[in-house]
């Protein structure tokens, strides 16, 4: 490999331009706000999409173990405090739905509360990839819909990937016992290959969403390319994250409201982070584009 071919300036621009443009289009499209609007949104539905996801991954695993997967995953970025929360919220959800003696109530707590969160992404992603024209009247009730259904399909989509998850982690248990027995080598192998593992079905939600939301048409190559960087600073993140609340004391800080303030706190980083990673999508669609025009010598569209 040629060392000076890596470090040439025009390949170096290029490769500045994944960093510069996104972020820079991020600030212009107020990913900020946005953000903002988005974490607000999901911390009022976030307990009737959990027990929508435990439900639907108790019919395929133990509830037991279910929730015992999720609230170590949270436990893991927010803490113990802001994950009892979560877990009381939770809780709380599912003893109001068998007081009434049905999941209806959490039914459409769930299609109000998620599909106002999918509804706030979707608006953001329609600023970030624009449709050519305006929509006409049918057009936009069509898009409501498609926005209320898409949303509530993919709450019931990630029940299915916390049982994809929870096999997964037992299938690699399983074989790394096996080949190298009850030893530490057994225990790393499989920690990383779950890591691994979760990364990947991130990559593949944040695929689906920035698919699926937006009302414009996304290819599959461009959705993944944004997913990859979601997951990339979503997993920095993490781990930062929870380095800073181990050393910073947040919850304290805040006093009684200590809890929320945290889950606002990792709910608006993960909502910037999905947003950046829709405008690097964005950009790579642009890129394909004019690679398009320059070989058709014709218009394409994204």
């Amino acid at each position: 490999m040629n060392i000076n071919r890596l470090i040439e300036p025009s390949r170096l621009r290029r490769v500045g331009a994944w960093v510069i443009e996104p972020v820079t289009s991020w600030v212009g499209h107020r990913g900020s706000s946005s953000a903002a609007a988005i974490a607000f949104y999901t911390a009022f539905s976030l307990a009737p999409t959990l027990v929508i996801v435990i439900a639907v991954a108790s019919f395929f695993y133990g509830a037991d173990a279910i929730q015992g997967r999720l609230f170590d995953q949270i436990r893991g970025v927010v803490g113990n405090e802001a994950a009892a929360s979560i877990q009381a919220m939770v809780a709380n959800a599912r003893h109001a739905n068998v007081a009434t003696g049905t999941a209806i109530v959490s039914l459409f707590a769930v299609l109000i509360g998620a599909s106002a969160t999918f509804s706030s992404l979707n608006t953001a992603l329609n600023f970030i990839w624009p449709i050519p024209s305006p929509l006409a009247p049918t057009q936009s009730i069509i898009s409501l819909v498609k926005v209320r259904l898409v949303s509530f399909g993919l709450v019931i989509g990630v029940g299915f990937l916390v049982v994809v998850l929870q096999v997964l982690d037992t299938v690699v248990n399983i074989l790394g016992r096996w080949v190298w027995g009850e030893t530490s080598v057994s225990f790393e192998v499989a920690n990383w290959a779950q890591h691994l593992t979760s990364f990947a079905v991130l990559i593949c939600a944040f695929s689906a969403l920035l698919k699926f939301l937006p009302d414009a048409v996304m290819e599959w190559h461009d959705s993944t390319i944004g997913a990859l960087a979601a997951a990339l600073l979503f997993g920095c993140g993490k781990n930062l994250f929870s380095l800073y609340l181990a050393h910073a004391g947040t919850a304290n800080t805040f006093g009684a409201a200590g809890s929320l303030a945290v889950i606002l706190m990792w709910l608006y980083y993960s909502s910037a982070v999905f947003l950046l990673g829709a405008e690097v999508a964005a950009y790579s669609g642009k890129l394909r584009v004019a690679r398009l025009k320059a070989a058709t010598g014709r218009p394409s569209a994204a």
